[in-house]
């Protein structure tokens, strides 16, 4: 085991680019290796190609890497690939584990006693940005844990994304940030795709639907973002799938009933999506649900015209 040795795990739509970046980074500082893992062999080859080095299982991570990064898609992967029993946990070596994963605050809380147990900090630090901001390194993260578990691997956060935030001693509190900021992205998205509807239903270019809204009250990341590089070129591609926003919403509704609120709004907005995913499938893009407007207004949201307020 070497210090200088770095462990990843998790190699989607989100890990993939986030490892990429970080194996660029080992190969400008001496001393430094991305060890990674990820079950399916193509994954694995790309980041090697960038320059991380492949391993064979999470034992093998854990048992050379005294801080480890994962970025999973499920709790049920997370807690597994923590607590399992060839997980991180099981073999000694790690000393802290870096939790990237959206998995709601409840699933957080359990991972971060079990490693506990076993001597090993964890920082609960999921992101936000989308795969754009994961190739580019602009992703804000959101960290909590142990004071000096978070010193010690700032410097490797702030190479994960250019927004590191703070937000408290405890695992599980930047899964309820993470949930709160999923939520008024993802209902905004949905909002903005009925909004778009109306216009387009009345004849107004949605391209300059979205500059009069960017300057005006209505602007959200869905005007500035989402709409111009994936709805209005009729693209429906580049973000999360189906699958994972009705995951996060998911997650959202159960955090909001943990704390004994009411929520009407997310659970609104998480209905949507599931209609959108049902129609269009897991694996389609969260902006399918424009597509499930366009088709109950009998309208195109495509314009031929640029947006000259896209982000």
């Amino acid at each position: 085991m070497k210090d200088g040795m770095i462990g990843f795990l998790g190699l989607g739509a989100m890990g993939g680019p986030i490892a990429k970046r970080m194996a660029d980074w080992a190969q400008r500082h001496p001393g430094k290796q991305i060890l990674v893992y990820d079950p399916r062999p193509e994954a694995m080859r790309q980041v090697a190609e960038a320059g991380a080095q492949p391993a064979a299982s999470v034992a093998e991570i854990a048992a050379q890497c005294p801080v480890v990064l994962a970025c999973l898609p499920s709790a049920t992967i997370s807690e597994n690939v923590a607590l399992g029993s060839d997980g991180i946990g099981a073999v000694r070596g790690v000393r802290t584990y870096i939790e990237m994963s959206t998995i709601g605050s409840a699933a957080m809380q359990r991972i971060a006693e079990g490693l506990a147990e076993k001597g090993i900090a964890l920082i609960d630090a999921p992101i936000s940005g989308g795969v754009p901001g994961a190739e580019s390194g602009a992703l804000s993260v959101m960290a909590s844990g142990a004071p000096e578990a978070l010193q010690e691997v700032m410097p490797l956060l702030q190479v994960v994304g250019k927004h590191v935030f703070t937000i408290g001693d405890t695992p599980g509190l930047s899964q309820t940030m993470k949930l709160a900021n999923n939520l008024l992205s993802l209902a905004g998205m949905v909002l903005t795709a009925e909004a778009f509807a109306l216009g387009a239903k009345a004849g107004i270019d949605t391209a300059l639907m979205c500059d009069v809204i960017n300057a005006s009250t209505g602007r959200n990341s869905s005007t500035v973002t989402k709409f111009p590089r994936a709805v209005l070129n009729g693209r429906f591609s580049g973000g999360a799938s189906n699958a994972i926003v009705s995951k996060d919403l998911s997650l959202a509704v159960a955090e909001f009933a943990a704390f004994g609120l009411s929520a009407p709004m997310a659970a609104l907005a998480r209905e949507m999506l599931s209609i959108a995913k049902n129609r269009f499938g897991p694996e389609a893009d969260m902006t399918s649900v424009a597509q499930l407007y366009e088709e109950w207004a009998g309208v195109s949201m495509q314009s031929p015209n640029p947006v000259k307020s896209a982000g």
